[in-house]
């Protein structure tokens, strides 16, 4: 009997060791397959690759303002403010997205009359129906626009000067994205963002969002100084958490009648609304230095850490499968905020007879329209 039973126990640890997968097996039922479905609201169709085409039009930028308290040579009382803004205009590129599952990559440039030089973007997406991740990069090159006040308007001693730099500045930005969906079992966030899930009943759910996000303007020594070494660089580093809500309206389905969804039809609008604050916002500026001729000797470079800024996520979109062609047109609008009251030292201003502190806030900010064909195969 104990012989029976070491045999009996040696045969179904064979058994379970055959049924184990393989490394790789395991890596695609996790990119592939979405558990925890209720199949009355959520349809999945078979999962593979996916490639497709897009059009996008954007717009991107930073808005950066400097308070400066300053005292005149007759002791009298007076502020500045320096308004700074770089964008792009409006460019709309062309791009190619590569899916296996839940990953998706793209990357796109600009085409047409350029808006800004050397524009691209690159974008990598996990899509999971329970949390998901965004990466996304992009690069604008162009002269910024600076506006130099000092006084009060109407005061004989008022003074204003408007400068367009006379070299250009290199904006960047990264962001990284995660969230969490509360309500994954029967609403698909991803639904209307790429071919995999579709939405067969209108539901929602509430999110949590997590967003780490490094960007940072560089200008040269000449289009600093011709703005009175104001603003020479900075880059600022936010980690943000938030959270909202997300719902997926389905305008129309119907449900597939062969294989290969032959046959699946659907329509499905997503609304979605996420304000965050940034728990963590660093901020470095840079402020190069000058001798009487105005030529670059050195840089100082200043560190402080930000208040906490409420910002904001938001998108819509409307998501179209027929059969195993999914068409969709997205709209993303991204807005941070950044503060600090001690990030710009008035002595290393370039407005003789001042001195004084300052104050250093601003945005980046972009919006984007993104229309997209894809083919699932």
């Amino acid at each position: 009997m104990k012989r029976l039973l070491i045999l009996v126990f040696l045969l179904s640890m064979l058994s379970v060791r055959a049924q184990e997968l393989t490394f790789w097996q395991k890596v695609n039922r996790g990119l592939t397959t979405y558990k925890n479905i209720d199949t009355s609201y959520v349809y999945q169709p078979k999962q593979g690759f996916t490639l497709g085409t897009f059009t996008t039009v954007q717009r991107a930028g930073v808005d950066v303002n400097i308070l400066f308290d300053l005292n005149s040579s007759a002791d009298k009382p007076m502020s500045g403010l320096s308004k700074y803004t770089l964008k792009g205009g409006i460019s709309t590129k062309l791009g190619f997205e590569l899916g296996y599952g839940k990953l998706v990559f793209d990357y796109g440039f600009e085409i047409g009359p350029k808006k800004a030089y050397k524009k691209r973007s690159l974008a990598l997406n996990i899509l999971g129906k329970a949390w998901g991740a965004h990466f996304n990069f992009f690069k604008i090159t162009n002269p910024f626009h600076a506006i130099v006040s000092v006084g009060e308007e109407g005061d004989s001693d008022y003074w204003c000067d408007e400068v367009v730099a006379s070299e250009p500045s290199v904006l960047r930005k990264l962001s990284i994205d995660g969230y969490y969906v509360f309500n994954h079992k029967r609403f698909a966030y991803p639904a209307v963002y790429k071919a995999g899930l579709v939405q067969r009943r209108t539901a929602g759910s509430w999110m949590v969002v997590a967003r780490y996000m490094q960007g940072d303007l560089n200008n040269s020594p000449k289009s600093s100084y011709d703005a009175y070494n104001l603003l020479d660089g900075f880059s600022t580093m936010q980690v943000a958490i938030g959270g909202g809500y997300s719902a997926n309206i389905v305008c129309w389905h119907r449900d597939p009648v062969e294989l290969r969804d032959k046959g699946l039809r659907n329509v499905t609008l997503n609304l979605t609304a996420m304000p965050v604050i940034s728990a963590f916002n660093y901020l470095k500026t840079i402020s190069f230095e000058y001798n009487n001729a105005g030529e670059c000797v050195g840089k100082k470079v200043s560190k402080v850490y930000c208040y906490p800024m409420p910002s904001f996520i938001g998108s819509a979109a409307v998501g179209t499968t027929l059969d195993r062609f999914f068409l969709s047109a997205q709209f993303t609008y991204n807005l941070f905020y950044f503060y600090t009251p001690r990030a710009v030292k008035a002595e290393q201003l370039l407005i003789p007879g001042f001195e004084g502190n300052s104050k250093f806030y601003g945005s980046f900010h972009d919006w984007k329209v993104k229309v997209m064909f894809t083919y699932k195969f």
